[in-house]
């Protein structure tokens, strides 16, 4: 945990290196097999996307995929370990949803089971069954 911290929240894109070097520390890096340049243009290609900072350094980011018309899905939630449990991620989480709720849009997200319990205390509840494609690596 990190005491004396200023956190800035932001709408403008964390550069490649930054973006990589977070999902790096998490083990993202590992389940989406992307470079840097692909994983950056993701979030470039992202409806909208929040960024968290410690005067200069990127600790947390979300983003919401959207038709910019209907539905907005919010994904790719992540805050740096050293900076969990202090309201980071609820906060990206909020202004996502804001966002989103400001364009009408419906919000929806995918997560895992044990993750619900959080996004619960968000405000979202569980509606659907959630599935996806099962890889043959």
């Amino acid at each position: 945990m990190v005491q004396n911290m200023e956190i800035r929240y932001t709408d403008k894109l964390p550069s490649p290196d930054t973006l990589f070097a977070l999902y790096n520390c998490v083990g993202w890096n590992e389940f989406l097999n992307l470079s840097k340049e692909l994983l950056h243009q993701a979030m470039v290609q992202s409806w909208y996307v929040i960024s968290a900072y410690d005067q200069n350094r990127l600790i947390g980011t979300g983003r919401i995929i959207s038709d910019g018309l209907i539905n907005a899905y919010l994904c790719g939630v992540v805050v740096h370990p050293n900076y969990r449990n202090q309201g980071i991620g609820s906060e990206m989480v909020r202004k996502l949803v804001t966002k989103s709720r400001n364009a009408n849009l419906h919000v929806q997200l995918f997560c895992i089971e044990e993750n619900t319990p959080y996004y619960e205390k968000l405000g979202f509840e569980i509606f659907a069954m959630g599935m996806k494609d099962k890889r043959k690596e």
